[in-house]
């Protein structure tokens, strides 16, 4: 067997969640594979760890990680992952401002001065959050530390609130035990400010959720903020034949997947995949969706197999 190590999140994080259960599948549908699951400080902390030889598959954002790191630009000029292959892509998600009820934060000008986290300790929500603020020249009193204990210090008014990323178009895990003993809002951004950090990050996607479409907050109206597209990756070292049996697992343990995640259940794999990579697919990934009739564009091929 081959003993492998999947970097997650959090154990608090719906991300961690999924990671288990795609772990799952694999160990289920790939004889050859011995998977475990780690906690990470997510998609920042993933990259350095599979250059480091850490992990050997990790779950990445897309956009400011994925795209930079590939790239080697940004954050990663002086740590470039060129090798950076994508797998598949399991969800799209959009980041929540979420803020207690009582902070006296209605927008996010709001949060100009008060003790506010970014996001997780080393993350690429950390790392986006503060660079979107900058473009905005909102200036936030930053609170450093790990989702759990950033959401026991907003339970206990230390912090006004943080950015999480959802659990698809949903609050996730954090944020609804959150919401358990806290009233808490989330604050959107508006069209102005949208075009503002577009206009400075070209490739950060934007989503908008309907009035009335977050189940744990009914009567919310509609909500606009960054987002991310969030897959699984390797290095390109990583043997083509596992990586080939690996997606297929995927694909044949959706329902498991979807039982312990279900925001898995909105993304079509074959096509987000192939549509939403901004890299290179891994080799064993490109040989299976080529052998299932998925049409792959030009940017999506591995230019190791290139003719």
């Amino acid at each position: 067997k081959k003993y492998i190590l999947l970097g997650a999140s959090n154990t608090s994080s719906s991300q961690y969640t999924y990671a288990v259960a795609a772990t799952k599948v694999i160990n289920q549908y790939v004889p050859e594979i011995n998977g475990s699951v780690v906690e990470t400080g997510a998609s920042v902390d993933n990259v350095k760890r599979l250059r480091a030889g850490q992990i050997d598959i990790g779950a990445v954002m897309t956009d400011m990680v994925m795209y930079e790191a590939w790239k080697g630009i940004g954050m990663w000029k002086d740590m470039p992952a060129p090798d950076i292959r994508m797998l598949w892509v399991y969800t799209q998600s959009i980041f929540f401002n979420v803020v207690r009820e009582d902070s006296g934060v209605e927008k996010l000008e709001d949060l100009e001065g008060k003790k506010f986290n970014p996001g997780m300790r080393g993350s690429s929500t950390e790392v986006m959050t503060k660079k979107i603020f900058e473009i905005l020249g909102i200036r936030p009193n930053y609170y450093v530390g790990g989702t759990a204990d950033v959401v026991g210090a907003i339970k206990d008014n230390r912090v006004v609130g943080f950015v999480k990323v959802g659990a698809g178009f949903q609050l996730d895990a954090a944020s609804l035990d959150l919401m358990t003993l806290t009233k808490i809002r989330l604050i959107s951004m508006t069209p102005e400010q949208v075009k503002k950090v577009k206009a400075g990050i070209p490739y950060l996607p934007f989503f908008t959720v309907p009035a009335g479409k977050i189940k744990a907050m009914p009567n919310l109206p509609e909500y606009i903020n960054f987002g991310t597209v969030v897959g699984t990756v390797a290095l390109k070292s990583f043997p083509e034949d596992l990586a080939y049996k690996a997606v297929k697992a995927i694909l044949r343990g959706r329902d498991t997947i979807v039982a312990a995640y279900p925001a898995f259940k909105d993304v079509d794999v074959l096509r987000d995949t192939v549509e939403l990579s901004m890299i290179p697919l891994h080799a064993g990934a490109y040989r299976a969706f080529k052998e299932l009739g998925v049409k792959i564009p030009e940017r999506a091929v591995p230019p190791e197999i290139k003719p």
